[in-house]
């Protein structure tokens, strides 16, 4: 048994299983992986890692276990593992590459974790536990842990969030977690958290401009899935910096300065998508790798569905509370898509952007 101090939960736990897991090359990787991607160039301390996001994840979801006895143990260790496939710089690879759920299945057959989870486990079985509510669910471990220590390593004063009273009054019924009358002003305050997250955070036009650019380099060098899903930070970044390619030396430099690339566009008006692809064309045949489309898929909210029991009866939490059916029929409002560009060719782009689009 170890215990690790930190700022967000305090001291955590860890059982001799949980601390042979957190040993394998594949989990201690994680700890070269940054939570928030590029966020760190808008808001400097947050360089948190997908380490201790695991960490506090399994935290959460012993928590949530030891209230609800009859959800399978095993479930802790899948809320500590259910990370392990992601790319460098986190989501902001999945653009290009398979999602890092399928990533993480990868890992969990094929690397020495294996070894570690069959000492209790089979491999079906515990890939089944990945999927469960406590892990990958409307209101989970994970979206309690990473909203309140994204607010906590970034500084914004959104991430207040009851976790006591929210864990204290999910009950799992056998099928779901369910949230009783008590928790439900914990649940709404979980949904403000990201809604107002995502906004001042999550789509931080710096950080959507770096990671597009990283997306970019990755693409002009061609690195095959295979070798992507074993790299951390500093592979990544050490192979994109001696890079025969001298645009992608060039981006990663520019990243490296933080001599990021000019918003052209930054818009909330979505686009056909005979229109969206028509500019993707138009600009990569005009411009290269020197102009960027970033169209990100829209934040889904799951946490309307959540299931709470009022009065005896289910029902969902969007159908309970005003305020969360308002803050998801304003989600798309903190949306955004853009066009970015290099410096010199900005004006160039507004022109080529202004022909094709009528706002």
């Amino acid at each position: 048994m170890k215990l690790v101090h930190g700022p967000v939960h305090g001291t955590i736990e860890l059982d001799d299983f949980a601390v042979e897991l957190v040993d394998t090359p594949e989990f201690q990787r994680l700890r070269r992986i940054t939570q928030l991607g590029f966020v760190f160039l808008a808001y400097p301390t947050a360089r948190h890692t997908r380490f201790e996001h695991s960490l506090g994840t399994f935290h959460l979801a012993r928590k949530l276990v030891d209230h609800n006895p009859d959800v399978e143990r095993g479930v802790i260790y899948a809320a500590l593992l259910h990370d392990l496939g992601q790319y460098p710089f986190s989501h902001t690879l999945e653009a290009i590459y398979p999602r890092h759920e399928e990533n993480t299945a990868w890992f969990i057959k094929n690397g020495e974790v294996r070894d570690i989870i069959e000492e209790s486990y089979s491999i079906g079985e515990f890939l089944r536990f990945l999927k469960h509510p406590v892990v990958s669910g409307d209101i989970d471990a994970d979206r309690m842990d990473y909203l309140i220590r994204d607010a906590y390593y970034t500084g914004v004063a959104y991430g207040l969030v009851d976790l006591d009273r929210l864990i204290r009054n999910l009950h799992w019924d056998g099928e779901r977690l369910v949230v009783l009358e008590k928790g439900i002003m914990a649940a709404q305050n979980l949904l403000l958290a990201r809604s107002m997250m995502y906004p001042t955070v999550y789509l931080h036009h710096v950080s959507r401009i770096a990671g597009a650019m990283l997306v970019e380099a990755v693409k002009l060098e061609g690195i095959p899935l295979d070798e992507i899903r074993l790299m951390d930070e500093i592979d990544l970044v050490a192979r994109l910096r001696t890079s025969d390619k001298p645009e992608v030396r060039g981006l990663i430099r520019a990243i490296d300065s933080r001599k990021l690339y000019k918003r052209v566009i930054w818009s909330s008006e979505p686009l056909e998508r005979d229109l969206l692809e028509e500019l993707r064309r138009e600009l990569e045949a005009e411009f290269g790798h020197l102009a960027l489309l970033d169209y990100p898929p829209k934040p889904k909210f799951e946490e309307k569905n959540a299931f709470v029991l009022v009065e005896g009866k289910l029902r969902r939490l969007s159908d309970v509370s005003p305020l969360v059916r308002s803050l998801f029929e304003l989600k798309d409002t903190y949306w955004r898509w853009g066009v970015y560009a290099e410096n010199s060719e900005v004006e160039r782009v507004r022109r080529l952007v202004s022909r094709l689009l009528v706002f």
